[in-house]
């Protein structure tokens, strides 16, 4: 693919993304093995091996001087801008770089200058940027300054395809109730959490006569083995999304095998993504009651020990149930609807059907409500939330865009006219705000004012990004307090309203800051790593994800929570007396949930990004 281009072991489950808390389990009685690359070899072996570290090569001018050259270690499309930032923990002068050939002979292919440094808040470091865009020839590369030399990286318009394989197979490797069978990963497992089938109420529910539930399917949320529907919801919505804006590249996009399809008879022709995203989206189905309330959650009473899918064998339990959970539902539903209708039409008015049924609930229901009983907590994440506007505006907002019925419009103009001039923030499973300006922003039957309401909201939202990232020193779109638990997602999803922005106001800036947050999480950051396992020069060999852990292989294409400033796990905390930056607040640690857990919502981001900027 090609890219648009402009110039110790802890066991604690998943939380999902910024302000989630956390509850402790019991200790695994025995360390998981050391999580290996796809090959076979230890990952941390296969990374060093792969591409040197910055190292001192001879030069006596600049012995004194240790840089730091941080780079995207994927690489760079071969007309984008290239940005490489150099940083120091002391300042230094303006400096000479080269860019040399990665082979024996390393041929000099360009030579510049980069600026004296200035000082960076949220890293800590004195850095300065080089740019070396007009470099556009395809090949393997280093940098180098002042005696120290990069990473590798490549200039080629297909940088990101494997990577965006990864990310979209990502989803199909956590799938609940099916065994794994891959022949490239050798990742081999069998089905895990059959009770699913039979899972019974944590509460009495009068509203619900079955005894049993079968809420089988969809995907693990992260990297222990709860479901959740919030978190499914929008993860759903952006890979919808996506696919609505970019539907050729995502109708090529290949990432299933023979036999990953069964779950949709007929679907031969359908594409890849939506193969996957009906997985989940069947699964949320069963969450549903039969009068459009939906359940919030599904797991064990406990958080399992590092272990496969099939070894947890523990009862599994339906939890709570919200408001803001449900209109996350009926918005997700709605937007299926839309997607799906060209596959398979019958599915898609069930959809359709299933998010009306939902909002009909919700209008019937008018007061915030999520119930949280004793002990709900004690195998899987909160995900709680006490207010819900921004979910009822996206709901009705996706279902205007789906239906035209002009009532769910009136509904946004009584109670929620403010929410289409208010800053969105970012996409996430506690906020569709910004979902729900984008679809009042498209829908056909938006009245004008609020079409126009809602669009500008956005470009101006992205201006104030763009800014952020100017004044970076790593290009960046978060701010310091922004290093929060998914601040790597964060990053992202700030890229994903700047490329909304674009759709809306085409500017060449937004795409630039939004392929600057994918530098960002690929390796041009404080701590010089790829944030994505099995993708780059160094990146998490030992992030907190059971099915890696427990088989020893590691799966590719998992973005990482990332630095967390808040040091919201019993590892960051070790780390306090260090006083670490913001921008360095992370440990690759098999036990740090707060900075160091993959979840499907946090490579949503990464997957919309990818795919919007696929040309």
């Amino acid at each position: 693919m090609s890219l648009i281009v402009l110039g110790g072991a802890i066991v604690q489950g998943c939380t999902g993304g910024g302000n989630r808390s956390q509850e402790s389990s019991t200790p695994s009685t025995a360390p998981p093995p050391e999580p290996r690359s796809p090959s076979g070899t230890d990952a941390s072996q296969a990374s060093a091996s792969s591409a040197p570290t910055a190292s001192s090569v001879a030069n006596p001018n600049d012995a004194a001087l240790q840089l730091r050259i941080h780079v995207d270690q994927l690489g760079y499309p071969v007309r984008a801008a290239k940005v490489a930032v150099i940083a120091a923990d002391e300042a230094f002068p303006e400096l000479e770089l080269t860019v040399v050939e990665a082979d024996e002979n390393g041929r000099m292919v360009w030579e510049g200058k980069v600026a004296a440094a200035t000082f960076d808040e949220a890293s800590g470091d004195w850095v300065s940027q080089a740019d070396f865009g007009a470099l556009q020839t395809e090949g393997a590369y280093y940098l180098t300054a002042a005696g120290m030399k990069s990473h590798l990286f490549v200039i080629g318009n297909e940088v990101y395809e494997e990577l965006f394989r990864d990310v979209a197979r990502s989803y199909r490797l956590q799938r609940s109730g099916e065994g794994i069978d891959d022949p490239k990963l050798g990742l081999k497992l069998d089905p895990g959490h059959a009770l699913d089938k039979e899972a019974t109420l944590f509460f009495r529910d009068p509203g619900e006569k079955r005894a049993t539930l079968d809420v089988s399917g969809g995907w693990y949320d992260a990297g222990d083995y709860g479901k959740y529907v919030p978190v499914a919801a929008v993860t759903v919505a952006q890979m919808l999304l996506a696919f609505e804006l970019r539907p050729k590249a995502m109708t090529e996009l290949r990432f299933l095998y023979n036999g990953e399809r069964a779950h949709w008879p007929g679907a031969d022709a359908a594409p890849d993504t939506l193969v996957e995203v009906k997985y989940e989206l069947d699964w949320m189905l069963r969450m549903q009651r039969a009068d459009g309330a939906v359940y919030h959650k599904v797991s064990g009473g406990v958080f399992p020990d590092f272990i496969v899918p099939a070894v947890d064998v523990q009862d599994r339990r339906v939890y709570g149930m919200s408001t803001y959970g449900t209109a996350m539902f009926a918005a997700a539903m709605a937007m299926g609807a839309r997607v799906f209708q060209s596959y398979d039409p019958e599915y898609a008015s069930g959809l359709l059907r299933s998010a009306k049924k939902a909002q009909a609930w919700l209008d019937a229901h008018p007061k915030a409500f999520f119930r949280l009983d004793e002990g709900q907590n004690t195998g899987s994440g909160p995900y709680d939330k006490e207010t819900d506007r921004e979910e009822r505006y996206w709901a009705l907002a996706e279902l205007l865009k789906t239906t035209g019925d002009a009532r769910y419009g009136a509904a946004i103009a009584g109670n929620y006219a403010d929410l289409s001039t208010s800053n969105p923030g970012i996409v996430g499973w506690s906020n569709g705000q910004l979902l729900g300006q984008w679809a009042l922003a498209t829908a056909e039957r938006s009245a004008p004012d609020v079409k126009a309401q809602a669009g500008q909201t956005i470009v101006t939202a992205a201006e104030l990004i763009l800014k952020r990232i100017r004044e970076d020193g790593y290009r960046s779109a978060l701010a310091g307090t922004e290093y929060t638990w998914a601040s790597n997602k964060n990053a992202l999803a700030k890229s994903e309203l700047l490329l909304l922005a674009n759709e809306l106001a085409p500017n060449e800036a937004y795409v630039a800051g939004a392929v600057d947050q994918l530098h960002y999480v690929l390796g041009r950051n404080a701590m010089g790593m790829s944030y994505v396992t099995g993708r780059g020069a160094v990146y998490p060999v030992r992030p907190h994800h059971r099915i890696s852990a427990a088989s020893g292989i590691l799966v590719p294409g998992l973005l990482v929570g990332g630095p967390n400033r808040y040091l919201n796990d019993p590892v960051l905390e070790k780390l306090a007396d260090r006083r670490l930056p913001p921008a360095k607040s992370y440990v690759d640690d098999l036990s740090s949930y707060a900075s160091n857990e993959y979840a499907i919502d946090y490579n949503a981001p990464l997957f919309f990004t990818l795919a919007i900027l696929e040309s």
